[in-house]
């Protein structure tokens, strides 16, 4: 994967630059004199490698490029849906043996037929 500038931050007066070399990973290049001071990655999970700069401040470096949005979208994968219900739905009628809950409302009954956010609603007729 070819290199990405993505960004620059700017911490405790000094300016980073923010590269993506690989998926998930970027390099941290201060910019005062040019050097890779170090690097994070985003997934599997969040992990550092320094180069020459202080952990926390390389932390807060890789915090703020996050925050600033100087990072790419991962692609995490894409949880399976019917897994989620099938828990949900046990959960639900767990409680409702115990007692803790009562059953479900018509409200909630009547919130699969809604129709799309994307159609307008009905209007009434006039008389």
């Amino acid at each position: 994967m070819a290199r990405k500038v993505k960004g620059m931050v700017r911490l405790a007066g000094v300016t980073y630059r923010i590269v993506r070399v690989a998926v998930g990973s970027y390099s941290v290049v201060r910019i005062s004199d040019d050097r890779d001071v170090g690097g994070f990655s985003l997934a599997p999970a969040l992990g550092f490698e320094t180069r020459g700069l202080d952990l926390g401040l390389l932390r807060e470096v890789a915090r703020l490029a996050i925050h600033t949005a100087k990072t790419s979208y991962v692609g995490f994968a894409r949880p399976d849906l019917a897994v989620i219900d099938a828990g949900m739905a046990a959960a639900t009628s767990a409680a409702a043996t115990d007692g803790r809950t009562a059953a479900p409302s018509a409200a909630s009954a009547s919130a699969a037929a809604r129709r799309p956010s994307s159609m307008p609603p009905a209007v009434p007729r006039a008389t």
